[in-house]
């Protein structure tokens, strides 16, 4: 039995990352769909369902276990606020949301009750690294040899249609968008770096990193490359590698200069915000402007239209967007009910900020319940890691360090993108998180790190 829940785990970390965001059946008045993977997933959990009832659910007793009952618990009861009491949420898509997210948290427990020892990392291992290869030699094949892209960034692109990307556009493989390839690319990286100082063949790590940062770079993704270069300097901090800082830096500055859509994107940032910086204080130096023209243009840059028009001055658009239409939306529903917020799918598909989606949906309540899994995570992998054995480090050891880093990663990313709703990051985030809970537990219990 342990042989085939470690197979159902590894048909997880293999399909979910690897199989193109396909429709499989639509849902009435959204264009979110059910695919293959949804019962890919549902498969899995009935196993984990039929084996834990044997186990009289001894899985969800856990500290971070309860945290996450805690948090499906309370978006439950802000649903049920938002579509029968606060009438902000619509039955069907409230519910729909609901078990969407349920759905995401099934693997954390499948994770963490399918891993039933510190060796099953070998095979685990071997998976992530020769899916990341698949996943950048695809996303190398669409940048170069048109290989078909699958998108779901649009009510179109959600239909399931094949595409090409135009010159420079940037990648996403088998992903829904390029900021879900980014984020998915930070964890095997972080892995890679971490088993480095003693994995073998290091020649092959090095083939499998270079190919992932190259995926990376073409992304494109400004938060994700600097969430990742921090991410990895603090991996190197605790895995006692200092002076591969050194390097790090290097690789980063070399990276950014090498790729003309990560360089250009940064410099947009840099020059649009210089410019509008200094464009306002133009304007409030200036007596010859009547006071009638700064509310005709503050009017207009606040509508959610002027934000998506090509302006004639240069501009961050993505900034633009969240500044001046999703950040404020879910504000605006966070102070309709800043206790239970409006419920899931209230505030739409995008809000670029999975904290502001947090306290827009579940309120206050269901906020602390969501940092909670992650400050009890932190915690028990904090305590783990700093016994790392630095001079005989374990691949128990190394995993848990590089999953830990690269959830700081995508907390980082999660401040500017839905990353925590993107349902490839969720399901392999939430899968690994178990995974390395039980680690550590395995760990503890044989007196090892």
């Amino acid at each position: 039995m342990a042989k085939f829940n470690l197979i159902l785990l590894v048909l997880i970390l293999l399909f979910i990352p690897l199989y193109p965001k396909f429709p499989l059946l639509g849902v009435s008045g959204t264009y979110v769909s059910i695919r293959l993977d949804d019962l890919v997933v549902a498969l899995v959990f009935a196993v984990f369902a039929a084996q834990s009832l044997k186990r009289k659910f001894s899985d969800f007793f856990t500290p971070l276990s309860r945290s996450v009952l805690l948090y499906l618990f309370t978006g439950v009861v802000a649903t049920f606020s938002a579509i029968f009491v606060i009438k902000s949420s619509d039955l069907s898509q409230g519910v729909l949301y609901t078990l969407r997210h349920f759905e995401y948290f099934t693997l954390f427990y499948c994770g963490y009750a399918f891993t039933k020892k510190t060796t099953d990392l070998h095979f685990i291992t071997r998976v992530i690294l020769v899916v990341s290869v698949l996943i950048s030699f695809y996303g190398l094949g669409q940048a170069f040899f048109n290989f078909p892209v699958i998108s779901t960034t649009n009510s179109e692109f959600s239909k399931g249609l094949a595409l090409t990307l135009g010159p420079g556009a940037r990648i996403n493989s088998t992903f829904a968008g390029q900021y879900d390839l980014a984020a998915y690319c930070m964890f095997p990286l972080l892995l890679i770096i971490a088993l480095l100082p003693y994995a073998k063949p290091k020649w092959f790590l090095i083939f499998v990193g270079g190919l992932l940062y190259w995926t990376l770079l073409l992304s494109a993704s400004r938060i994700t490359f600097f969430s990742f270069v921090a991410s990895a300097g603090l991996l190197l901090l605790v895995i006692r590698r200092r002076l591969w800082l050194i390097p790090l830096g290097f690789i980063a500055v070399i990276g950014v200069l090498m790729s003309p859509q990560l360089r250009g994107r940064y410099l947009d940032l840099i020059t649009t915000r210089l410019k509008l910086s200094s464009a306002v204080t133009v304007y409030a130096q200036s007596p010859s402007l009547p006071p009638a023209s700064a509310s005709a243009v503050s009017k207009n840059v606040a509508t959610p239209a002027a934000a998506l028009v090509p302006s004639a001055q240069p501009e961050d658009r993505s900034t633009d967007i969240r500044l001046q239409v999703e950040w404020p939306r879910a504000i605006r529903a966070f102070t309709k009910n800043p206790v239970l917020g409006t419920g899931f799918s209230s505030v739409g598909l995008a809000v670029d900020n999975d904290l502001l989606r947090s306290l827009a949906e579940t309120g206050l309540v269901g906020t602390v319940a969501f940092l909670l899994i992650f400050i009890r995570f932190f915690k028990s992998s904090w305590s783990y890691l700093i016994r790392y054995p630095a001079d005989h480090p374990t691949l128990a050891a190394s995993f848990v360090a590089a999953f830990s880093l690269g959830l700081f990663g995508l907390i980082i990313n999660a401040l500017f993108i839905d990353i925590f709703t993107a349902s490839k990051i969720a399901f392999t985030t939430w899968c690994l998180m178990g995974v390395s809970e039980k680690i550590i537990y395995l760990s503890y219990d044989t007196g090892t790190v």
